[in-house]
């Protein structure tokens, strides 16, 4: 497929970047190939972004700093530049947005252990500590609840149910409501589908 240039994006496109605040001559693969009919896909990804991003659980900021989190464990750095700049806005300091970078590289950790030791299946490596650092999980900047939100949402997309199942259980056990953790999950697929055409 040869090279596209801006005029031959179609409108649903278009919109999708906007809404993320990319270039609108932006260009690469998936982008060619989306762009080059009228895909009633992008115009879906843009409101399913827009809809997640509106949460009656979570407020405007915790849904920022969880569309980061997952934005920064798909090493997408345009998308993780939006959702930093969303957050701010809303209200985060420095300290909550390193926070929600940090817990998405703790959790990529966490993750392979967990789901090593899920695979394996070996009551051996049950009994192993991990011996890893994780300070950071002790008194978050972001506060317990947030911070265990992000973690639930980031381990849903690398895909570990050990660390799923623990992060869920933790959530109920600080007061959390299934609408909240629906609301992360939900923003996590809609930030992971984003991930796919905008990168």
């Amino acid at each position: 497929m040869s090279e596209l240039s801006i005029s031959t994006y179609e409108e649903g496109t278009l919109s999708l970047l906007e809404e993320v605040g990319v270039a609108t001559d932006h260009a690469n693969s998936a982008l060619r190939f989306l762009g080059s009919v009228s895909s009633r896909y992008a115009r879906d990804m843009k409101l399913n972004l827009k809809a997640v991003l509106k949460s009656a659980h979570l407020t405007e900021k915790e849904t920022a700093l969880l569309a980061l989190s997952v934005a920064a464990n798909q090493k997408n750095d345009l998308l993780t530049d939006h959702f930093g700049e969303m957050a701010t806005t809303a209200g985060a300091n420095d300290e909550e947005t390193a926070e929600a970078v940090a817990c998405a590289s703790l959790l990529a950790a966490n993750n392979v252990l967990y789901r090593f030791r899920h695979f394996a299946d070996k009551e051996k490596y049950n009994e192993l500590r991990p011996s890893l650092r994780m300070n950071i999980m002790m008194n978050p900047t972001t506060g317990k609840l947030l911070f265990e939100l992000m973690s639930l949402a980031v381990s849903a997309v690398n895909g570990c149910e050990q660390c799923v199942k623990s992060h869920e259980a933790s959530l109920m056990g600080l007061g959390a409501t299934e609408e909240q953790v629906w609301d992360a999950i939900r923003i996590a697929s809609v930030v992971a589908s984003y991930d796919r055409v905008v990168h």
